[in-house]
């Protein structure tokens, strides 16, 4: 049976690429009211051959152990992530990155191959941006969509930030679960 795994990886150090990206968003984009903070991680989307969402879980900790093709322990924490924006906090939203082109990882599945690692069949990589505002988003409010797409969708040279949409695909995710395609 396959189960679907989501592992999100975040640097234990400063992140200057976010660290840029909100300095853009307050300085730039005149966000600094509606925003107060930008995380960046990398999402591992990944099917395993295991009879249980646990096993699939320890092999891709056996994966981790053996590789450093999904993370290097010394630099990053790691975490499995749950269903759809169960992870954020009630001030948080997500804006999920994925590259049209190029998201899936044969070369990850072939060094976790050559590590001796059964069973992981298939990797895809996005990136998500956890976007902390200064006032809780409320659902079924367009306002927060509004921001959402305004900072994740770059369509000018000061309107957008985090996606091309020329060449991503782009999913905003909030904390009550609910999705949004902003970008398809």
């Amino acid at each position: 049976m396959v189960q679907n795994v989501t592992l999100a990886v975040r640097l234990k150090i400063t992140d200057n690429e976010a660290f840029s990206a909100l300095e853009a968003l307050h300085a730039k984009m005149r966000l600094e009211r509606e925003v107060a903070g930008l995380v960046r991680e990398t999402l591992w989307d990944l099917e395993v051959v295991a009879a249980t969402p646990d096993e699939a879980r320890r092999i891709v900790e056996e994966a981790i152990a053996r590789t450093n093709v999904f993370l290097n322990p010394n630099k990053h924490y790691h975490a499995f992530a749950p269903a759809a924006g169960a992870d954020l906090d009630p001030d948080e939203v997500a804006v999920i990155v994925t590259d049209r082109e190029g998201a899936e990882s044969p070369r990850a599945l072939a060094a976790v191959a050559r590590a001796g690692v059964p069973g992981i069949t298939a990797a895809r990589m996005s990136t998500r941006w956890r976007i902390r505002l200064t006032h809780p988003p409320e659902q079924g409010r367009p306002e927060a969509l509004e921001l959402i797409q305004r900072i994740g969708v770059t369509t000018g040279r000061d309107a957008g930030l985090l996606a091309n949409p020329h060449s991503q695909s782009v999913v905003a995710v909030f904390p009550w679960g609910g999705q949004k395609p902003l970008v398809v």
